[in-house]
């Protein structure tokens, strides 16, 4: 967690940093091109994506031109997902052997209960989202965060699954098709919901820090991080 600047404490990785730029370009496409997919009151959409290509097909009719938007958007909803699983590997490569120190699993002391931890992450969160003040014994994460962090993982999973189903939808059972669409449809709400809430949090004034260390440093200094991460701290002299 070290970093070389003593006065440093190193949150996240080069390659951490990396996917989560690139990753908020891919989730807007991704978002931007299905959504006209998901509803026709976002029909609009595909009619700008329609516009540009109505002109060498030579349709003119709005609904024509929203059909071909339909199909623009579908076509680079796919190739977006493609470029995710592309540079999704390396980042999978890089973190799955440190998945044990992720900070990610629940940092309970051996001589409390389960419910006691839980209430105490709980008052935790509030301690610094509500209250604006520093946290008692946080870690990297939160409690919140860390069943976000399973949370996201298993909805990019559903999302990734569903997805590469629904492209071949038309060689699989039609009932099946339409549960797998229906679950792709779920993982899109759910990471919609997940998205408001991480960018409000994001920019809460408390996570200041954590914002310059995901986008710029990786890092962040000793004495903030000892305030805000005292559970990083709690085995160390």
């Amino acid at each position: 967690m070290s970093s070389e600047n003593t006065n440093e404490i190193r949150l996240f990785s080069n390659m951490q940093i990396w996917y989560h730029k690139h990753i908020i370009h891919v989730i807007m496409f991704l978002i931007i091109t299905g959504t006209p997919l998901v509803s026709p009151a976002f029909s609009w959409l595909a009619y700008l994506f329609g516009i540009p290509f109505s002109v060498f097909s030579g349709v003119s009719a709005t609904d024509q031109i929203i059909h071909t938007g339909i199909q623009v958007c579908r076509i680079v909803h796919r190739g977006i997902g493609v470029v995710w699983i592309i540079i999704s590997i390396p980042f999978i490569i890089s973190m799955l052997p440190k998945i044990f120190k992720w900070d990610a699993t629940p940092q309970k002391n051996a001589d409390e209960s389960w419910s006691t931890y839980v209430k105490e992450g709980v008052e935790d969160s509030k301690r610094v989202y509500i209250d604006f003040v520093y946290p008692k014994r946080m870690g990297k994460y939160n409690i919140f965060q860390m069943l976000a962090v399973w949370g996201v993982i298993a909805i990019c999973l559903l999302m990734l699954v569903s997805g590469v189903l629904l492209s071949v939808r038309t060689s699989i059972n039609p009932e099946f098709a339409s549960i797998v669409r229906t679950l792709h449809l779920a993982g899109y709400m759910a990471m919609l919901i997940f998205l408001i809430i991480h960018i409000y949090l994001a920019v809460h004034p408390i996570n200041r820090a954590g914002y310059k260390a995901i986008f710029k440093t990786g890092t962040d200094t000793v004495d903030h991080a000892k305030k805000k991460h005292p559970g990083l701290f709690k085995n160390k002299s």
